[in-house]
């Protein structure tokens, strides 16, 4: 069964809002911090893509600097951990490219990171604008995609 994800309202409002203030036509994004209690990956942190990010119409590359500094940050504030990446596509659907895919494959390969499995949340744009998001999960052998719940709990 795959796990639960939940998006709280303050890192839901950064992405929205580098959604909102980038080029429509390219990509953007940035990490998602929290915390992996099995049964769900709660992001209590979404950081913004940086500075020295690079963007193109089919391919964000975050800033890997500043990415290290949110997450620094994030672990001293309450063990926040890197669970995955968010990022928009502005012409294709909600869903991971090969380009993404062989990202989450580099990541879950590279030891020093020690994942087990990886969250992508992608934002796909439609014409006016409006955000379709979906979330998955990506393991070394499957590629899930998986409901998410956006805002704080009531």
């Amino acid at each position: 069964m795959s796990p639960a994800i939940h998006v709280t309202t303050a890192a839901w409002d950064t992405i929205r809002r580098e959604v909102a203030a980038g080029p429509s036509h390219l990509e953007t994004g940035g990490i998602l911090l929290g915390h992996d209690f099995g049964d769900l990956l709660q992001v209590t942190v979404a950081g913004d893509p940086g500075r020295n990010s690079q963007r193109s119409r089919d391919r964000f590359l975050r800033d890997s600097d500043h990415a290290a500094q949110l997450a620094a940050r994030a672990w001293e504030a309450d063990r926040a951990q890197w669970l995955g990446e968010w990022h928009t596509h502005p012409a294709t659907p909600p869903a991971p490219s090969s380009i993404d895919l062989a990202s989450y494959a580099r990541h879950l390969q590279d030891p020093d990171l020690s994942f087990d499995r990886f969250l992508s949340v992608i934002i796909g744009l439609d014409d006016q604008r409006q955000a379709l998001v979906a979330a998955w999960i990506i393991t070394r052998d499957v590629v899930t995609p998986v409901p998410i719940g956006l805002g704080d709990p009531q």
